[in-house]
């Protein structure tokens, strides 16, 4: 694809021209916006526009009315361009042929394909500068969904350590990846337990940017399960279809990471990211086993597929020891989740209401959706129940596992910290060819936390 600031020299070209009231298309209106709130409006547009992407060739001409309005012609680009390019994305299945160690970042634009639409962009207010910053902040999206999409054999733990440091002196950022031995001797024995049938040593990836020496840091914690077969809990056939996809949450956050240094965001970040395989194997972690966390506290393994909390439990410590005062973890947690809100929609806890709205308005304005969940005491003792340990990693027959999960990783965030849990099983990945989006990783919740960190 190829987006360019202009108006189209070709006459032929379809012309489509965003106002307030609507989409018109060669003049006719095709999307209307009268009668639907900002939020409804955003995703009209978002949805047109991806719809437009996915058709991958042509010329186009996009011509922002806004009546003078900079910020809107700002943010009018970042939606229209974000939606072309998520559109026009497509897994390369001819770059992963002889595949060699560091490939998934040295091909990375190979592998994320764009098509051939070209697009010329052109608003009544300046927008250059706005359309240079949506086209990387898609591409970065693109290499998420492109490090989704890459199967276990291909993205390795070892792999994701390497794309996570090649990223960083790329980009800048502060890199240190935790491997076995350190683990054991900080206290990760969390992390460390889900990966015990693993034949690969686990990690810990941690990223700092740190564009505001001394300011307050915002740590963004992406559950990495490169690969989830249950342990011994083993899935089904059915079950552990996609599980490839359990290492979006640090896919995605690993390169907003990347969007925020290369664009020069003005927020002191810590990326973490537990890397880890939940396999079977002669010393996988069985039930009834009792591990130490780095907080302290203990927890029985009652299910070996209850993993994802375990590997955010040690991370959500590990970001509030760094020195983190507002922690978003972002995670394929819950199939509850998915159950009770969908494909399109996350589920969001929170235990700050302002901070919440915040991130609620952010996604909003993004063209995401998000949905609050529970956070009450009374989950609290669907976690407490074992009595060999401080806390159990699943309440079994109870129903509501979507909040009980959040109840447990709640117990790992100190009295002060804000914290934002995302749970995206649903909207993580499309699981078939859609009208919008091809089948694969989605960059779920990126627009919404980009916009959410620039505004703070």
């Amino acid at each position: 694809m190829k987006v360019q600031h202009g108006i189209c020299p070709i006459e032929a070209c379809r012309s489509i021209r965003v106002t307030g009231a609507g989409i018109e298309n060669d003049c006719c209106m095709t999307v209307s916006l009268e009668k639907k709130n900002e939020a409804e409006g955003i995703r009209s547009i978002r949805e047109y526009f991806m719809e437009i992407g996915m058709q991958r060739i042509g010329t186009v001409d996009i011509n922002l009315e806004t009546d003078g309005d900079s910020q809107k012609a700002v943010k009018l680009t970042q939606t229209v361009v974000n939606a072309l390019y998520q559109g026009a994305y497509r897994f390369s299945k001819t770059a992963v042929r002889s595949w060699e160690k560091g490939a998934a970042f040295a091909r990375r634009d190979r592998l994320a394909d764009f098509g051939d639409l070209e697009v010329w962009l052109h608003a009544d207010t300046d927008v250059r500068d706005a359309l240079k910053k949506a086209i990387q902040f898609a591409t970065c999206t693109g290499y998420a969904r492109t490090l989704g999409n890459l199967p276990y054999n291909l993205l390795n733990i070892e792999e994701m350590v390497t794309y996570a440091q090649s990223l960083s002196e790329t980009c800048g950022i502060r890199f240190h990846a935790y491997r076995e031995a350190e683990l054991k001797e900080l206290g990760c024995n969390a992390i460390l337990a889900v990966n015990q049938g693993s034949s690969e040593q686990a990690a810990l990836v941690v990223m700092e940017y740190e564009p505001v020496v001394g300011a307050e840091k915002t740590a963004l914690v992406g559950k990495g399960l490169m690969f989830d077969a249950g342990g011994y809990h083993l899935k089904s056939m059915k079950d552990m279809e996609g599980m490839q996809y359990d290492m979006c949450g640090a896919a995605n956050l690993m390169e907003v990471m990347e969007m925020a240094a290369t664009s020069g965001m003005q927020k002191n970040l810590i990326g973490i990211f537990p890397l880890t395989a939940n396999l079977i194997g002669p010393n996988a972690g069985k039930m009834g086993d009792i591990i130490e966390t780095l907080s302290g506290k203990t927890v029985e393994i009652y299910n070996t597929d209850a993993e994802g909390r375990l590997v955010l439990c040690d991370s959500l410590t590990m970001a509030q020891k760094l020195g983190a005062k507002c922690v978003i973890d972002l995670a394929t947690l819950t199939y509850s989740c998915h159950a009770a809100l969908g494909d399109l929609t996350a589920g969001l806890f929170c235990n700050d209401d302002a901070l919440c709205h915040k991130i609620e308005e952010t996604m909003a304005q993004s063209g995401e959706r998000c949905w609050r969940m529970p956070l009450d005491d009374c989950y609290r003792g669907e976690v407490l129940w074992s009595s060999i340990a401080d806390l159990a990693n699943y309440a079994p027959g109870r129903p509501g596992a979507g909040p009980i999960a959040a109840a447990f990783l709640h117990e790992f965030i100190e009295e002060g910290t804000q914290w934002v849990h995302l749970d995206v099983v649903g909207p993580a990945v499309q699981r078939k060819p859609g009208k919008y989006l091809a089948k694969g990783a989605t960059g779920v919740c990126m627009a919404g936390l980009c916009r959410f960190l620039e505004q703070e």
